[in-house]
């Protein structure tokens, strides 16, 4: 798959770099990503690259870098936030 072909298919799903989504673990427990890049792997399946953080009340516990294709990331992170 071409770039051209992962970006119009990022924007389809609303996934840029830069954008940053949440979603609640548990009952004080949040993750939020920020999305750094759109790559496509070697077979041309489109994945995303973020960075990811969790917090428990305001307090930030851990943040580390991931990659997952582009629709496991849709279907994990959907509330988007500023």
């Amino acid at each position: 798959m071409r770039l051209t072909n992962i970006l119009r298919r990022a924007v389809k799903t609303d996934v840029q770099p830069g954008y940053s989504y949440r979603r609640e673990i548990g009952p004080a427990l949040t993750e939020k990503v920020r999305v750094l890049d759109l790559k496509a792997d070697p077979s041309g399946i489109p994945h995303v690259r973020f960075e990811v953080s969790f917090e428990r009340r305001s307090e930030r516990l851990e943040t580390a870098r991931r990659i997952l294709s582009l629709d496991r990331f849709v279907e994990s992170y959907q509330e988007r936030i500023a």
